[in-house]
């Protein structure tokens, strides 16, 4: 999240230019966020009303993890260009998503143990 502040500060404010980062950063780091939010508010819902406290709470499957990375890709490539002319579609985003789904899988998609809330 720190990284996509850095980057929005240093495109949006200070106007600095560097090309392959500004075309594919926010597309890498796009399926780590919404992913890492959707595996806490699953974490909650299922810590706070289907287990007990000392089992291990919720995470993502890889194939949910594909799943839900194909759904956003095709949402964020297909649909945004053709509702908006501000968005244009690139297949490389796809590529980009894609590897940021295996950041999120490998190093975030952990299961919590469950807490009182």
């Amino acid at each position: 999240m720190l990284l996509l502040v850095l980057h929005q500060v240093a495109q949006k404010i200070l106007y600095w230019e560097i090309l392959f980062i500004d075309n594919y950063l926010d597309s890498f780091l796009s399926m780590p966020i919404l992913l890492g939010v959707i595996l806490q508010e699953r974490q909650f819902l299922i810590t706070k009303y289907f287990n007990s406290k000392k089992q291990e709470s919720y995470s993502f499957s890889i194939l949910e993890t594909a799943i839900a990375t194909i759904f956003f890709a095709i949402i964020f490539e297909e649909g945004f260009p053709k509702w908006s002319a501000s968005f244009t579609k690139d297949y490389w985003d796809y590529l980009a998503y894609f590897s940021g789904a295996l950041v999120f899988y490998f190093f975030i998609n952990k299961a919590s143990y469950c807490k009182e809330y």
